[in-house]
């Protein structure tokens, strides 16, 4: 595992997960979004698989529309919150979360009879590692789902979008968490070098609490469509928002609907 992965991820769940919890108000339209594409492609039920799960914003989304939902992540912390509001949401024998890495995707959900009708992964939750582990990771994912599956690839940073728009500083605020983001961008190598600075405001000061140095490929829309290809998965079409189904730009995140070839 990657060191800033244990680090962000499971040693500092806490502080991450104040950025998960943000995600949830826009979260039911983004699935009222895949639902449409869904239903265009005739699937109206089954089974989803939900990498990276995080504390399961799609996954108990989408049980609420009447799908079962499978979610996986490495870290105890999203899983334990996932589990919460899954009960606060009333789809608990709609969902079932796992914890494991999803590089060992067939290990983590193999004993799960059920082949899956949808597959998502959402958020830049790819990059992580290497080009070769992300394909084998839709290479897994494929083989646990069914002829004609859909696989989504949602709210994802892409190379276009930071060849027009790099932002090298950026905060965050979140009640009274700071998250301070310093950022260099190799665009030879489309390597994204970002260190995270954590801060609890007292009053009119910042407290430093932790930091956490993160390094990830950020992928274009061609190289995620051949990567996808060789792990037997065609794209159909790609959004700028699946939410709103417009058309994807330079400007705009990267959204990829693809099918089980």
């Amino acid at each position: 595992m990657s060191n800033w992965v244990k680090k962000l991820f499971i040693e500092r769940a806490d502080l991450f997960l104040k950025l998960m919890n943000q995600r949830w108000t826009k979260t039911e339209e983004l699935t009222n979004g895949i639902i449409k594409v869904l239903n265009n492609c005739g699937i109206t039920s089954g089974n989803l698989l939900d990498l990276c799960c995080g504390n399961g914003r799609i996954s108990v989304h989408i049980a609420k529309k009447g799908f079962r939902a499978v979610g996986v992540d490495i870290s105890k912390t999203f899983l334990e919150d996932a589990k919460k509001k899954a009960s606060e949401h009333g789809v608990t024998n709609m969902v079932a979360f796992l914890e494991g890495d999803v590089r060992r995707l067939k290990e983590v959900v193999g004993r799960l009879s059920q082949p899956f009708d949808v597959v998502v992964n959402a958020w830049t939750s790819i990059g992580f590692y290497s080009e070769k582990d992300d394909r084998s990771t839709f290479k897994q994912a494929r083989e646990l789902s069914r002829e004609g599956a859909i696989l989504f690839i949602t709210e994802t940073m892409h190379s276009e979008y930071l060849a027009l728009k790099f932002t090298p500083t950026s905060y965050t605020e979140i009640d009274d968490i700071m998250l301070l983001e310093n950022r260099e961008y190799d665009q030879i190598t489309s390597q994204m070098s970002t260190c995270w600075k954590f801060y609890k405001r007292c009053g009119n000061d910042l407290v430093f609490i932790d930091k956490a140095e993160i390094l990830h490929h950020i992928y274009s829309l061609s190289e995620l469509s051949l990567l996808l290809k060789k792990a037997g998965w065609d794209m159909m079409t790609c959004y700028g928002s699946l939410s709103t189904l417009q058309a994807m730009n330079p400007l705009t995140s990267l959204n990829i609907v693809a099918k089980a070839c």
